[in-house]
């Protein structure tokens, strides 16, 4: 049963709606149904989507989940990829034109990300490159741009709430962490992503090099954190999220590329504890008002 979750991604799709709810009550307006329903909707299609676009480097990286997915090559097509997107563009339809396009920018970068769908004459300009995860560096920041955006914004959006500064810290630290997942992913699959000729932070710097970006940047995130809070710009609470910061830099320290199943079910840890941490942080802030 654990095994069937998370290959299927429900963990990731369950948590971030669960998240987007957490951060619904730290900005203080009501739950929306219709908000956490997309959000669940939208990770739960983009990462189906992912299960066969990433047919080479997971015949490498997870020839067990990749099978499992071919299998379900129709459901996947047809229902998760190309229903479910419209069903929550019609969600958002009713919530006005800023939740659509937000809705629709997600969906779009979803599968730009996923798709080799660039033009010849493109591709050519991006040395080869067929989708933005062939892109060096972007292949790290698209997916935490629209977890951040379907987490943070969606939520406001749907509640015809303009976006404050204190959102636009918010978003910035989750795009942040989400960008540690993204590369702690590298790290694990970085065996796959070469033998595919995927260029990632994971694999053209040193295993050890990438532990210490992360580790680095996580102190520097941290140190912004601490001190838009200690400024008192956000609520006391705030101070929780930098267990966050200090996860990053345990899991990272654990992290050996010579113990790649380890590092695997690390990784599910990774964003089981994160949006966990954005959920509890979400109901401290609650209680503190």
């Amino acid at each position: 049963m654990p095994n069937y979750f998370f290959r299927n991604k429900l963990h990731l799709s369950v948590l971030s709606s669960l998240g987007a709810a957490s951060w619904s009550v730290y900005f203080n307006i009501p739950v929306n149904g219709w908000a956490v329903l997309t959000v669940f909707i939208l990770t739960f299609s983009i990462y189906q989507d992912n299960r066969l676009t990433d047919d080479v480097e997971d015949a490498a990286n997870d020839p067990e989940g990749l099978k499992n997915a071919q299998k379900n090559e129709a459901f996947i097509t047809y229902i998760t990829s190309w229903m479910l997107p419209v069903v929550a563009l019609v969600i958002a339809l009713q919530f006005g034109s800023a939740a659509l396009w937000t809705t629709a920018l997600i969906i779009l970068i979803g599968f730009l990300y996923n798709h080799k769908c660039f033009p010849a004459t493109l591709s050519r300009r991006l040395k080869g490159a067929r989708r933005l995860k062939d892109i060096y560096v972007v292949k790290n920041l698209t997916p935490p741009l629209d977890w951040a955006t379907a987490i943070i914004l969606l939520p406001l959006f749907f509640a015809g709430q303009p976006i404050t500064p204190k959102a636009w810290i918010c978003w910035g630290y989750l795009f942040i962490c989400a960008f540690f997942i993204e590369v702690m992913w590298d790290m694990r699959d970085r065996r796959g992503d070469l033998s595919s000729g995927i260029k990632t932070i994971a694999n053209t710097f040193s295993f050890l090099h990438t532990k210490q970006f992360l580790i680095i940047t996580s102190v520097i995130s941290g140190a912004i954190l601490f001190t838009f809070t200690f400024t008192k710009f956000l609520p006391g609470s705030t101070y929780f999220l930098l267990a966050n910061n200090a996860a990053v830099i345990v899991i990272a320290s654990l992290y050996n590329e010579k113990r790649e199943a380890f590092m695997r079910k690390i990784s599910d840890v990774t964003i089981l504890l994160a949006t966990v941490l954005f959920l509890s942080f979400g109901l401290i802030a609650f209680y503190s008002r």
